[in-house]
């Protein structure tokens, strides 16, 4: 290891998260040159200074018993609202987009035999003179079929609701 190598990693040294062998040629270097251990030693030593100093801060700051309570408190709520978060989230992006499109197809579905059975009786009383109560009521029905989509761009990933509007028109027979 040279002298360029070991202030790169110094803060690793330092810290103790040098890998064995890198610890084993820091060491190595740094009994062979006084600059660097000189460059340890000053690094220790500021280290240690913040250390002490923070110590005393830290030390006068004394918190009244309602100012700890409080404290506690909030800590707890957010500790439970980010457990109750998750569960929400995932019926609400997953589950609600579903059902609001089955209850939406299934409205559709019950429209189209509605109007199935508009068209044939639409034509039958074509033929047939109509009474005189009935009248065809025209519909025009739109409605939106939401889609839960995803995709990734570099890396993140992006998702999107989005709705596709159905228009579908006819005509009823009305009975009176």
């Amino acid at each position: 290891m040279n002298c360029e190598h070991l202030r790169e990693n110094l803060y690793d040294y330092l810290d103790g998260s040098l890998s064995p062998s890198g610890k084993a040629a820091a060491e190595e270097h740094l009994a062979r040159c006084l600059a660097c251990r000189q460059a340890v030693q000053r690094e220790s030593q500021l280290a240690q200074s913040l250390f002490s100093r923070l110590e005393q801060a830290v030390e006068t700051v004394a918190l009244d018993s309602l100012t700890r309570r409080r404290m506690a408190t909030a800590v707890e709520r957010k500790i439970a609202q980010s457990r109750e978060r998750p569960f929400v989230l995932f019926w609400s992006r997953l589950a609600l987009p579903f059902a609001a499109a089955a209850a939406i197809l299934m409205a559709a579905i019950w429209m189209g035999l509605h109007f199935v059975a508009g068209q044939n009786s639409h034509l039958q009383t074509a033929r047939l003179p109509r009474p005189a109560g009935n009248r065809e009521v025209l519909i025009h029905l739109s409605y939106s079929v939401p889609a839960y989509t995803f995709r990734k761009e570099g890396n993140l990933v992006v998702d999107a609701l989005t709705c596709d509007t159905i228009v579908a028109d006819g005509a009823l027979l009305v009975k009176n």
